[in-house]
């Protein structure tokens, strides 16, 4: 009972230093101090891409499809080639017409026809809404594990833990929350919310700590490193195909097709729109994310393999499901604080 009084406390001062840091943030802002007036904070900001598709399900894709997780990043690493281009022109764009959403910028390329403005907010509704309910599941099932702990449960089993109460339900309030008091409270909507940003950024700095976290982890204590990994792995046709480029197992057509997706994802999707041409406070900051972003991208996948590979050898029963492989293998070393932090990890990303 006290880990799963843990968990909440842990939560909740989370959410509060969340909360905190965006006070901190826009009260800087009116006094005319900006916190996220630098290259660094823009770059980390765009690390809002990183869910928890990145966070829980690129282990568990890569447990399915071995390298098949690769282009979901890769398609932004080649669009960050481009960002001092095609970027800083759609930044321009958007200050000199006073853009507040990518239906706005949609509509202005076209005579500000509010028709295409209309559909583009539709087709982004009908978009972010079921992905927003997997961040939401994501979090439900990491609480629902860990709150079970010491029994590693299927990340499939019902997300309730407090009492049976819908603990995606409270995550869902206070998202809320937070977007309305950090997200809507400018009466200038084409003002930036600072405050937010700083928010975004710490939460991307602590889902790649906590990422690396684990990846070290599984890697270097429950392993022997990643030759002790890929060797045993090696040992198994089954789990040797999934660290080789074998042509027989590669869909060549859907990597270019999740490659090229990606591309535009990295730019149009609101959110993604929203930190990296909205809230962009000096052009300038945009050369150096061009290098930092992808960086990013790179430091936080450079565990997704290994730990795929050490959840399938180590839960060959298939007891944990492979999106879960992340928390799952730290709890079953019985390092409770590691999962813990794990979690918080998982609550950023999401």
């Amino acid at each position: 009972m006290w880990f799963g009084a843990a968990i909440i406390l842990a939560a909740l001062i989370y959410l509060g230093v969340l909360f905190g840091i965006a006070y901190y943030g826009d009260k800087r802002a009116d006094r005319g101090r900006s916190l996220i007036n630098n290259p660094y904070v823009y770059a980390l900001s765009m690390g809002v891409y990183c869910t928890a598709w990145t966070y829980y399900g690129s282990v568990g894709r890569a447990a399915g499809t071995g390298l098949g997780f690769l282009p979901i990043y890769i398609g932004p690493t080649l669009m960050a080639i481009l960002w001092w281009f095609v970027l800083r022109k759609m930044v321009r764009i958007s200050q000199v017409n006073r853009i507040t959403t990518i239906a706005d910028f949609m509509a202005s390329r076209y005579g500000k026809s509010t028709s295409l403005g209309g559909l583009v907010t539709i087709i982004a509704v009908i978009g972010i809404v079921p992905y927003i309910s997997l961040q939401l599941d994501a979090v439900a099932a990491s609480f629902t594990m860990l709150w079970n702990y010491p029994q590693a449960v299927s990340a499939t089993t019902a997300s309730t833990g407090l009492g049976g109460l819908d603990t995606a339900l409270w995550v869902t309030f206070g998202m809320a929350a937070f977007a309305i008091l950090f997200g809507t409270r400018h009466l200038d909507v084409t003002e930036h919310h600072e405050g937010l940003v700083a928010a975004i950024a710490f939460e991307s700095v602590v889902k790649l700590v906590a990422f690396l976290a684990v990846g070290i982890f599984v890697t270097f204590v429950l392993f022997g490193g990643p030759g002790d990994i890929f060797q045993r792995a090696a040992a198994d046709p089954a789990l040797a195909r999934l660290f080789t480029f074998n042509p027989s197992t590669l869909d060549y057509s859907q990597w270019a097709w999740l490659t090229f997706l990606s591309m535009l994802a990295i730019l149009f999707l609101p959110r993604q729109f929203q930190m990296a041409v909205l809230e962009n406070m000096n052009e300038a900051h945009i050369r150096k994310a061009s290098w930092l972003f992808p960086l990013y991208l790179l430091v936080i996948n450079l565990f997704v393999l290994p730990i795929a590979l050490a959840g399938l050898m180590v839960f060959s029963d298939g007891s944990i499901d492979a999106d879960m492989f992340v928390l799952g293998l730290p709890m079953v070393a019985g390092s409770e604080s590691l999962a813990l932090f794990v979690f918080i990890g998982g609550l950023s990303a999401a």
